[in-house]
């Protein structure tokens, strides 16, 4: 079953001239942004059903196929539907530029197949790895002492952060531990909470202020439950809110955990690697004070998804919450925190390196043209806020200052015209973008600018867009 060499180097060679293919069409503009662009959900899904009936199979094939009617199907039918996220005008969610680089990375990773659950079985790749991870605590302001785990993505790397919480909380039940996040929060922090063993109804959700957790409102909130007899662990700060890339007061929320004896743990998988840049490390000022920090280099490192981390301020707290008996088919696994055993930090044993695919790239460009392409993005967002405001249609929202890459605007105030502008910008094909709900605002059009390839062409492209979408939604309007 073994490929030869040269069956080898044929496959590969057939799949980048595919991939080649399909980022040349991506650079010239000769796919769309997204094949959804409809808010009806019906409508969407039955493009998807569809889409997928394509390449739906009941039974496992028999026998082979051919190599390049493979590829054919994953680069046509497969590929050819859906949301375009490697797309440079692709600004819904929080993007990923997708860095070939790290691709490239994580199949070596993969075609080495080397194990990386103790350092023993592969101590170069391994400390490779290990180089990320504190390469990454350095840029979050962490010192000596601190270490992390490399995660398929910010919503496991979260739940490690509530599973540091609870371990040495002191808590005799979990139900009577609480947890607290703002109403801006991600979802994945109950989630998290949740597979942790704490009901869901301990999780209580803070009012924000400008979009920014309300600390009064925090802090009578831990006051009332310590006086109902509960055992408040663990606060949330948000670093970098998805809806509209708002920053908590994170020195407030430390101030308040040290006062409370809590586990502050920030969830910077939007904002994290901004600290690299000047605005960005002004506007995280106290995240280095948190005890655990979740981070995604999938997001603002441009990096592809599958690229996460969890950060904890005290590596022995990491590791009492995730080691290990020992194995007898296991030997040489160590006790000291340098070398480290993976497996004793984390959920897994089996798993792939995953250092490379950050490493590759970091190592490649160097961090300083990370941080000029970040704040490249800022001052792209702030360009297609102030090209928004020329048209008096519409409304820029902002209720803080934008710190992060996200643009919110509205057609003043008008929920359905709002959402029927989003849909005629997307027809288009140039831009993807998507509504949301920010408080006292209501539907807005959210823009956020993080893609690796958006640049200044993309953004007054976006900018253009936007009189033939106005244009259309009159016409509409007109015929009704």
């Amino acid at each position: 079953m073994s490929l030869t060499s040269a069956q080898v180097r044929e496959l590969i060679d057939m799949t980048v001239d595919h991939l080649l293919e399909f980022r040349e069409k991506l650079s010239r503009g000769d796919l769309p942004a997204s094949y959804v662009h409809d808010s009806n959900n019906a409508m969407a899904y039955t493009a998807g059903e569809q889409a997928a009936a394509a390449v739906a199979e009941s039974t496992p094939p028999q026998d082979a196929t051919p190599i390049p009617d493979l590829l054919d199907q994953l680069f046509g039918e497969a590929m050819t539907n859906g949301t375009l996220h490697p797309h440079p005008g692709f600004m819904a969610h929080v993007p990923s530029g997708g860095l070939i680089e790290s691709a490239v990375g994580e199949f070596i990773a993969k075609a080495v197949n080397r194990f990386a659950g103790v350092w023993i079985a592969a101590p170069g790749y391994q400390q490779i790895e290990q180089n990320v991870i504190r390469w990454f605590c350095s840029i979050l302001g962490y010192g000596e002492g601190a270490f992390g785990y490399l995660t398929t993505g910010g919503s496991l790397a979260n739940f490690m952060a509530v599973r540091c919480a609870l371990v040495g909380a002191n808590t005799p039940a979990c139900e009577d531990a609480t947890f607290y996040t703002s109403d801006q929060g991600h979802f994945s922090v109950v989630k998290a909470v949740t597979m942790a063993g704490v009901p869901a109804q301990q999780v209580r959700v803070v009012p924000t202020v400008g979009c920014r957790m309300d600390i009064a409102a925090l802090s009578a909130a831990v006051r009332a439950d310590r006086r109902a007899g509960r055992h408040p662990v663990c606060v949330v700060g948000t670093a970098g809110s998805t809806n509209t890339g708002a920053i908590d007061d994170l020195q407030a929320v430390a101030r308040l955990c040290r006062d409370e004896d809590m586990w502050f743990h920030a969830d910077a998988c939007f904002g994290g690697f901004f600290r690299l840049t000047d605005r960005g490390r002004k506007a995280l000022a106290g995240i280095e004070d948190a005890d655990s920090i979740a981070v995604d280099a999938h997001k603002s490192l441009f990096l592809p998804h599958g690229n996460s981390a969890i950060l904890v301020k005290d590596a022995e707290r990491l590791r009492a919450a995730f080691d290990i008996p020992r194995a007898d088919y296991l030997p040489g696994l160590r006790d000291g925190p340098k070398p480290a055993d993976l497996c004793r930090y984390g959920p897994e044993l089996s798993r792939e390196i995953r250092g490379i695919a950050a490493w590759l790239p970091l190592k490649t460009h160097g961090l300083r043209a990370f941080t000029a392409a970040l704040d490249e993005k800022l001052d792209l967002a702030d360009r297609l806020a102030e090209g928004l405001t020329r048209f008096p249609e519409l409304a820029v929202v902002q209720s803080h200052p934008r710190v992060l890459p996200v643009v919110t605007f509205q057609v003043s105030q008008n929920r359905d015209a709002t959402n029927r502008l989003c849909e005629a910008i997307c027809r288009l094909g140039n831009t993807y973008v998507t509504t949301t709900t920010v408080p006292e605002h209501g539907t807005v059009i959210r823009a956020c600018v993080l893609h690796s390839e958006t640049n200044a062409t993309v953004i007054d492209r976006f900018l253009e867009d936007v009189p033939a979408a106005l244009a259309a939604l009159r016409s509409t309007r007109r015929e009704k």
